[in-house]
């Protein structure tokens, strides 16, 4: 029985030390440090970036975790992917938090430091006024003070004062340092959040992990200076990235490029789904429904593209499979509404539709590298990066249009000979170094000619005469007659080059209504984008060269006349019934006319 029971004694204890040789090994693996990269790349679109980390890995081959800490507080938590350099194989990488006792940005953390000190100061002060006031006073205190001289009582009150005025800036400081706290954290709990990433290392030599993530709260609009000087020659154009950057994270040194794309993760193919179709009863309408119904499809084109471009941008960036169906759905739906209309339309219609609304979309992706390294705090004021600054050709002109303003405009034709495009956006002018104003610019394509104007200019003037009408009626047919005398008054001392425009009355019945434009002294304009766009619609355009002090009997003239001849039981009036139409007709010109 001794024996037994030693034997059994030496089974347990030998089994003890096997199991503690399971447990110890594993319970001797620490857990894996949190490192933090540093941020090198920045890909900022106009409402996210991509942001790509190095972060640096060393020690001998094998399999490993690494924790990257200090990831932002807006981090898209479904974005995060990882890249190895050569000697490195990322196998898996996910998103964590937890929860800490301070916040986890070293900013946020002296700020909360300040701000507990405020409030120790604060809590101070109303006991050293209680004291000063209410006061804790035995008898012996009591009777010093009614031995005090008046000016001893008089310090007494200066020191209360001091210590009110003193908690009064102590609790302004508090509200300053509290607003700053809301602007940094941008109302974020004390959470760490970090990237835990699956890597095997095949060697000695020291390697890198490339770790990229979406964060919200930023993005960019571009902002252009146009300046010319007096020789109007070419013009200074200065194109600057207006950045709102409210990630969580400061980005410092990094290579930065603006992007008007959207980020796309998912790497799935949008899916077709199949367009099925019924008979239904035809319906007849009147000419006005018709029109009508022109200007309906026109916005419901409009929306289709919209839904359609909305859906393909959620496709892309949906990374659950369930999320995935539903919005390559929604792209399949507008899919189905636009052969809809194709199937109810004829061809004319929808060509005409798609060439009006051509231009109004965001135009192509446009991406600028920055050349030189970019440090972007994250805060609540835009900050500003320049993106180009160059010298561009021009020619400059007279813009004169008398049946609207009396004034005459400065514009200029510029090219784009630059080696970026020039991407939308809003322009503030300068001429003789002196602001003109504020427009818009299009997006315009190297090589590409477009407009810039530079406000009116106060040594010109122009108006508009009806020198002449007649009406008379000839066999069954109404003939209107009109004569107009066109005002050109310039006070430089140097002749200057004026478009001059005005305009005949327009029909699409030419059937019904006949005009016809009598002879001209001053020829129209040959040019081939006026004569293909805006002649046809009844548009008239002078280029002439006004001489110097042209004013009084001296200006400019231009004369012409034209002819109205129609029914004699009908009369002429101007058209308002489809404004609509007219609008996206004066805006397609517009464009046309901005953009060569």
């Amino acid at each position: 029985m001794h024996k037994f029971t030693k034997a059994l004694g030496a089974t347990m204890f030998f089994a003890a030390l096997l199991e503690m040789a399971v447990i110890l090994p594993s319970a001797a693996l620490a857990a894996p440090a949190t490192i933090s990269g540093k941020v090198t790349k920045v890909t900022l679109y106009r409402g996210q970036a991509m942001v790509t980390c190095e972060v640096p890995l060393d020690g001998a081959p094998g399999a490993r975790e690494i924790v990257v800490g200090d990831l932002p507080e807006h981090v898209v938590s479904d974005s995060l992917f990882a890249e190895g350099s050569v000697g490195v194989e990322v196998r898996a990488v996910r998103y964590r938090t937890h929860a800490v006792g301070a916040a986890p940005r070293e900013e946020v953390r002296q700020l909360d430091e300040q701000i507990e000190a405020v409030n120790q100061k604060i809590s101070v002060a109303p006991t050293a006024k209680t004291e000063l006031s209410q006061g804790v006073l035995d008898a012996e205190t009591l009777m010093q003070i009614t031995l005090f001289s008046f000016e001893q009582r008089q310090e007494i009150l200066d020191k209360q004062v001091k210590n009110e005025k003193e908690a009064k800036d102590l609790g302004q400081h508090l509200s300053l340092l509290q607003r700053k706290h809301a602007e940094l954290t941008d109302g974020a709990s004390q959470t760490a959040r970090e990237a835990v990433v699956f890597v095997e290392k095949k060697g000695e030599t020291p390697e890198v992990i490339r770790l990229a993530y979406l964060v919200n709260r930023c993005g960019w609009s571009p902002s252009y200076t146009i300046r010319a000087g007096e020789d109007r020659k070419e013009v200074q154009i200065e194109c600057n990235a207006l950045i709102h950057q409210m990630t969580g994270e400061d980005w410092s040194g990094v290579e930065l490029t603006l992007s008007t794309a959207s980020p796309a993760l998912s790497s799935a193919a949008p899916g077709l789904a199949p367009f099925p179709v019924s008979l239904v009863p035809v319906s007849r309408g009147s000419a006005q429904q018709k029109r009508g119904a022109r200007a309906d499809l026109a916005k419901r084109l409009q929306s289709i593209r919209v839904r359609q471009d909305a859906a393909i941008i959620k496709f892309q960036n949906t990374l659950v499979f369930s999320d995935n169906i539903v919005s390559n759905w929604d792209a399949n739906a507008a899919a189905n509404d636009y052969q809809s209309l194709e199937l109810l339309n004829p061809k004319s219609a929808l060509r005409e539709i798609e060439l009006e609304t051509a231009g109004s979309g965001d135009g192509p992706s446009l991406a600028y590298r920055i050349a030189t390294p970019v440090s972007l705090a994250s805060r609540s004021d835009q900050q500003m990066v320049r993106i180009v600054q160059t010298a561009l050709p021009s020619t400059f002109h007279h813009i004169a249009t008398p049946v609207l303003t009396n004034y005459v405009y400065r514009e200029a034709e510029v090219i784009n000979n630059s080696e970026e495009d020039l991407l939308g956006g809003p322009i503030t002018v300068y001429l003789n170094g002196s602001f003109v104003g504020r427009s818009e610019m299009p997006t315009v394509a190297r090589g590409q000619t477009f407009v810039v104007g530079f406000g009116a200019d106060p040594q010109l003037r122009a108006k508009r005469e009806l020198a002449d009408k007649s009406d008379s009626v000839q066999g069954g047919n109404r003939r209107l007659s009109f004569k107009y005398r066109l005002v050109i008054e310039t006070y430089k001392s140097q002749p200057v080059e004026v478009s001059v425009f005005d305009r005949l009355p327009h029909t699409e019945r030419a059937a019904d209504v006949a005009i016809e434009l009598g002879e001209l002294k001053d020829a129209l304009s040959d040019d081939k984008l006026y004569q293909r766009v805006e002649r046809p619609k009844g548009i008239l355009r002078w280029d002439i060269e006004v001489p110097a002090g042209a004013t009084g009997e001296d200006a400019r003239l231009i004369e012409y006349s034209y002819t109205v001849e129609f029914d004699r039981q009908f009369q002429l009036a101007g058209v308002t019934a489809d404004v609509p139409q007219q609008r996206r007709e004066f805006e397609q010109l517009q464009r046309a006319r901005n953009k060569r």
